[in-house]
């Protein structure tokens, strides 16, 4: 696989550009992508990937019912927006939104991030091919601040269109949270039916603050997908705590490989990464994580669970690395694959980095097929075999599910996984 670069103006982007072909796209070799070869995996199914350079001047609209604010991108590019309070003004003391167009507005290069990143940004390009790749390439994306509590939701649609085959998304974004309690609902919406490559850089900086994030592939997508997310929770100087609860619902991706590095860096810091997939025809899907404690008394939860059918392939990856200034530190790690078939796998790789001696640390991992005890016994209550395994698949995912506390987010969610359940078997 080659890409097209006739379009663009290689003299600015270089340095990056020089680093991801010295580096090529990452295989088995690298240890952290063990699991998903994407350099088999892309020169398996495209001969050719052009940059998108193309910004669509249309407009979509919002289709959720219940009231939120919005944004709205189609193919990464930032189109609309709606911050307005109910009265109709905005309250400009409350958020900032701004747009990236160029790499100069790249989050690693963002005036609000602190100095010291730049130097680790800029020591990671050497030895990150998919930065690298997202830098020489980047073109669009959006910056929003907020720097007060949201009334209501706020919603990001991502659109994608059917101008998309053969094409390579280079697309970054920066999200700041402030002395806020927001919720935040991405949705994936594509419309395109094509094979496309989407590398996507994300920073999310999060100080005293309160998160509920929810990620939602909302309908099938052919598109390969890899998202890079860095995730900052408070600082050193911080003199409350945040807590992020962040949510994965990624069924009916055709590939994803989501890689989280989530720093505690300031006490009292809470982070819970959960997450609940179908995955079926042959779908890939990865969630990697790094979860670094620096500072005492932080609390850490994961749990991933994919139910796996039909050649599909589901894999965790997770680490907790602990510092030796984390005391009191407590981490729980936990992913569960339910197995329907022989032709689907789920690898699992937990890691625990400790390096202080009063903490509360755990993982675990188990992986089997569906138990065709409950099945018979449900069955003798009056289920359909059919009926029967969709009643202890919705059980298997309903500990994720349950945690939503908003009624119409989890409502949401149901009818995300409802229909991801159907002609499971």
């Amino acid at each position: 696989m080659k890409i097209n670069t006739s379009k663009i103006n290689l003299n600015k982007v270089k340095r990056f550009y020089n680093s991801f072909l010295e580096n090529g796209l990452p295989n088995r070799k690298k240890e952290d992508w063990k699991f998903t070869d994407l350099e088999k995996i892309l020169n398996s199914n495209f001969d050719e990937l052009e940059p998108l350079r193309e910004k669509e001047n249309y407009k979509m609209e919002a289709f959720l019912k219940f009231d939120h604010y919005y944004l709205i991108s189609i193919n990464g590019e930032l189109v609309n927006y709606n911050l307005k309070l109910s009265d109709g003004s905005q309250d400009k003391k409350s958020t900032n939104l701004t747009k990236i167009s160029s790499l100069n507005d790249h989050p690693i290069y963002s005036k609000i991030l602190k100095s010291d990143d730049k130097k680790v940004s800029s020591d990671n390009i050497n030895i990150d091919e998919m930065l690298s790749m997202n830098l020489a390439f980047t073109d669009r994306g959006y910056s929003f601040q907020i720097f007060k509590d949201l009334d209501k939701p706020l919603v990001i649609y991502n659109f994608f269109d059917e101008k998309l085959e053969n094409k390579l998304i280079s697309n970054s974004n920066l999200i700041s949270i402030s002395n806020s309690k927001v919720k935040i609902i991405e949705l994936n919406i594509d419309k395109s039916k094509s094979n496309y490559f989407k590398n996507t850089f994300q920073k999310f900086q999060i100080n005293e603050s309160e998160v509920d994030y929810y990620f939602v592939n909302y309908n099938k997508s052919n598109g390969f997908n890899y998202t890079k997310n860095i995730i900052e929770i408070n600082d050193s100087k911080s003199k409350f705590g945040s807590k992020l609860k962040y949510f994965i619902f990624g069924s009916g991706s055709k590939f994803r490989k989501d890689d989280y590095e989530i720093f505690l860096d300031g006490e009292n810091s809470f982070a819970k990464i959960n997450s609940a997939a179908i995955l079926k025809k042959s779908q890939h899907h990865e969630i990697k994580t790094k979860m670094s404690h620096s500072e005492p008394n932080c609390e850490s939860y994961q749990k991933i669970k994919n139910i796996l059918l039909n050649d599909s392939k589901g894999i965790f990856q997770g680490k907790v690395l602990v510092s030796d200034r984390a005391q009191k530190t407590n981490a729980y790690q936990l992913s569960k694959g339910l197995i329907l078939d022989d032709e689907s796998e789920f690898s699992t790789k937990p890691e625990l980095e400790i390096y202080a001696d009063d903490v509360k640390c755990s993982h675990g991992s188990t992986s089997g097929n569906i138990d065709k005890d409950a099945v018979f016994y449900l069955m003798t209550r009056g289920l359909s075999k059919k009926e029967a395994t969709k009643f202890i698949i919705k059980g298997f995912l309903n500990d994720v599910v349950s945690e939503i506390a908003d009624h119409q987010v989890r409502e949401l969610i149901e009818n995300h996984l409802e229909e991801n359940i159907k002609n499971e078997n």
